[in-house]
């Protein structure tokens, strides 16, 4: 049976691209952590790590590997610390992916507050309007907003949130404000390229499909805010995301209620079979703190 130092031998060669590398970090000669990589992949019958004189690689299976690895060593250091084994710190590293208005909005201002809190932990943020499959991207946890369809997923809410139609004062200034659904096939919309039909709901509770005008699509949330700002067109966006702008006036409500699916609660969620970590629950922590009171 392989060891743990086996185990934290062969992160490390991957951390520090490289068995010279990892020896240093981990104090050991180049030859002890080549045997211990070897050790391991003769245990396991199947290569890890492509390498030669200046290259590393994973394999397909050092890949799967690796993610497993990573997680069972965590909740190990997780029990230690419980029963005082090991150091307080939170530490390794944490894949993070969410949209980028969450990002710039909610953790960029705040993160130094994180880092401080938890010098020792590193994070690597995918930030992307699209969902981001966290499993086979790899990501330890996640940022959704809106109706969660993938019940794969361990969920908790941060905060409600809802979508509204909105546009700024010199977009209605030129085009006029729509007063119902049928007024609105005659304006103009900025849209996510995946967000340009929707559906809307009448006063009699009718649902239309409904494709949206655009002169041109943005694939990123927080520049579609500036499109709508800027007075391109009307966006669908959260309310959570524009509560300042709404509050200026420097953008206003269209139609409150319109849309058919308007609820978009903030969740954090994480894959259903994952280990529950320290460093995931410490960055559940911080983004429950940022959310809290904002729905």
């Amino acid at each position: 049976m392989y060891s743990i130092a086996e185990l934290e031998t062969f992160l490390a060669i991957i951390k520090h691209q490289g068995v010279v590398n990892a020896a240093k970090q981990l104090r050991l000669s180049p030859a002890t952590v080549s045997h211990r990589l070897n050790k391991l992949e003769q245990h396991l019958g199947t290569t890890l790590l492509f390498r030669d004189s200046r290259t590393l690689t994973l394999s397909p299976a050092g890949s799967a590997f690796r993610e497993r690895v990573e997680h069972i060593l965590e909740a190990l250091y997780d029990a230690e610390h419980e029963i005082g084994a090991r150091g307080s710190a939170v530490s390794g590293l944490l894949r993070v992916t969410m949209p980028p208005w969450v990002f710039s909005q909610f953790v960029m201002p705040n993160l130094s507050q994180f880092e401080q809190a938890h010098p020792q932990l590193a994070l690597d943020f995918l930030i992307n309007d699209q969902f981001v499959n966290i499993v086979e991207g790899a990501q330890d946890v996640a940022i959704r907003v809106g109706q969660l369809a993938d019940s794969g997923l361990l969920a908790r809410k941060l905060c409600d949130n809802h979508r509204i139609l909105c546009a700024a004062p010199s977009y209605i200034d030129r085009y006029g404000m729509p007063e119902n659904i049928s007024e609105l096939q005659n304006h103009f919309f900025v849209c996510l390229p995946w967000q340009r039909e929707f559906k809307l709901k009448e006063p009699n509770g009718r649902i239309v499909h409904f494709n949206a005008k655009t002169r041109f699509t943005i694939s990123n949330s927080d520049n579609m805010t500036s499109a709508a700002l800027a007075g391109h067109g009307i966006a669908v966006k959260s309310h959570i995301a524009i509560r300042d702008n709404l509050k200026r006036g420097e953008l206003v409500p269209i139609i409150p209620g319109c849309l058919e699916s308007g609820d978009a609660p903030i969740w954090f969620v994480r894959p259903q079979h994952s280990l529950k970590t320290r460093k995931a629950e410490a960055f559940y922590e911080f983004m429950k703190e940022l959310f809290e009171n904002k729905g």
